[in-house]
């Protein structure tokens, strides 16, 4: 019998009806006459914050000891797309488990806008509900057309390309280098998805949108977005992984956010379920309800669904695009900087904010504002956006103390894409700079400089008239 309320009444019984496991076997690619696609597991209990890849046969072993569980985005067959829409708050993170129902309200509009786009498209996601929002999920074939073309799109540097093929799967495998750059194409292709979601749902939505974790200035219930995540396509492909639907939902339990035990008992639980035909919020109040959570999963299907010729389509959208344009013709690549610009003397002319952020790269350089800062008033100094990206890698490579930071993440990579990702916005006016002001850099919480002088207005005024020229 499953109990209605309460964290510990759903992992026992929940966890061992038939339903549920066959449904997550569905998602993980397994049918009748094959095993699954996907290539790995993780399991979290929320606490300990350590997670290992461990074999899909592994999956009764992480249910029975009631874990929120992951696929690997690295699939044997299939590419993975997914745009996941989430609530953030910076100053009251919890809020979002607290009042789910006014959050997931928030959201609507940027759920409609991403389906409208996606659906007019022929494209019709498999759209999950979180704790704080949603993944809307699809794939194209490996064998496929499109996957050939955002191989081509996509480029490896040299050191990721190493990490793959040293990189090993619970079973042994590597990661193919030609997978390797078609999930970086499909990184360029979200970017484009990123800046036309967000267009279409700005005027609609009550809160700032961001295609990243962007803090903002405080607003009524502090600072707050919705956030587009594509900060997924910064990582390597093999070290990025999905929620399973009908999993557990175990953030809340996560050290940082010091929820007492009796709060943790009131919130939970909560299951990741498919939308379907409910509203975001009807679907967030199912999921908070563990008997109506297993009579879905004897009715739901949560396969992942292929849309390898309408992508097609996308990507050459995508390649028409002015974005795609700036991409062909601004190379991030770190390989590409111009000599002449010296890791010691080229921030001269730069605030004492951004110098203050290269001097305290870990962790200030791991957050997506100081980035886009650090883009912003390097744009404005007429520094290409290679330049800018071998700053940002040449301080990720400093003796910064990182531990294990850049055992799996690619330095390289993730300086190339913040670059890329922040200096687009700039050039398609996605970014309108309107909170590059000394005001607003103080309340997001970036401005650690007494009695600077510098005025970084001068430096929007720079950007604008760059973008107008």
């Amino acid at each position: 019998m499953i109990r209605e309320a309460g964290e510990r009444g759903i992992s026992g019984g929940y966890y061992q009806l038939e339903t549920v496991r066959e449904r997550m076997l569905e998602f993980l690619g397994k049918s009748p006459t094959r095993r699954a696609t996907a290539v790995y597991l993780v399991g979290a209990d929320g606490r300990s914050g350590f997670t290992e890849p461990t074999p899909i046969d592994s999956l009764p072993r992480l249910l029975d000891s009631g874990l929120d569980v992951e696929r690997s985005l690295w699939d044997r067959e299939l590419l993975l797309f997914d745009i996941d829409i989430e609530y953030q708050n910076f100053d009251r993170p919890t809020l979002a488990w607290k009042d789910p129902g006014r959050v997931f309200r928030l959201q609507e509009p940027i759920l409609t806008a991403a389906l409208d786009f996606l659906r007019d498209r022929l494209i019709d996601p498999l759209v999950l509900v979180s704790g704080r929002g949603y993944h809307l999920v699809w794939a194209i074939s490996r064998g496929s057309r499109a996957f050939r073309r955002l191989a081509k799109l996509g480029y490896v540097p040299p050191t990721l390309a190493t990490r793959y093929a040293a990189v090993r799967s619970p079973r042994g495998e590597r990661v193919d280098l030609e997978l390797g750059r078609a999930f970086a194409g499909q990184g360029q292709v979200a970017e484009y998805l990123g800046h036309r979601i967000r267009g279409a749902a700005m005027e609609r939505s009550v809160l700032p949108i961001q295609l990243t974790a962007l803090e903002v200035g405080t607003g009524a219930a502090g600072r707050e977005i919705v956030s587009l995540d594509l900060s997924e396509y910064g990582d390597p492909i093999h070290t990025r992984h999905i929620r399973l639907p009908f999993s557990l939902y175990l953030k809340p339990r996560e050290p940082r956010w010091q929820l007492e035990e009796s709060e943790l008992q009131r919130l939970l639980p909560i299951v990741e379920i498919p939308v379907g035909t409910l509203t975001g919020s009807e679907a967030s109040a199912l999921a908070r309800c563990p008997a109506r959570v297993a009579a879905l999963a004897a009715s739901a299907t949560v396969k992942i669904p292929v849309f390898s010729r309408q992508m097609d389509r996308v990507i050459t959208e995508y390649e028409d695009s002015r974005l795609g344009q700036w991409h062909r013709n601004s190379s991030c690549r770190i390989a590409d900087a111009p000599a002449g610009t010296s890791r010691d003397g080229g921030t001269q002319r730069a605030p004492p904010c951004l110098d203050w952020l290269f001097a305290r790269a870990n962790d200030w350089l791991l957050k997506p504002a100081a980035l886009q800062h650090a883009v912003r008033i390097l744009t404005s100094l007429n520094w290409p956006p290679s330049a800018i990206a071998r700053r940002i890698y040449e301080s990720y490579r400093s003796d910064c103390s990182w531990g294990r930071t850049w055992i799996s993440m690619d330095p390289a990579y993730r300086a190339e894409f913040y670059t890329r990702l922040f200096a687009g916005m700039i050039h398609t006016g996605a970014d309108s700079l309107i909170d590059l002001n000394c005001v607003s850099h103080q309340e997001k919480g970036y401005c650690h400089v007494p009695a600077c002088r510098s005025n970084l207005v001068d430096f929007r005024d720079l950007l604008q008239r760059r973008r107008t020229a």
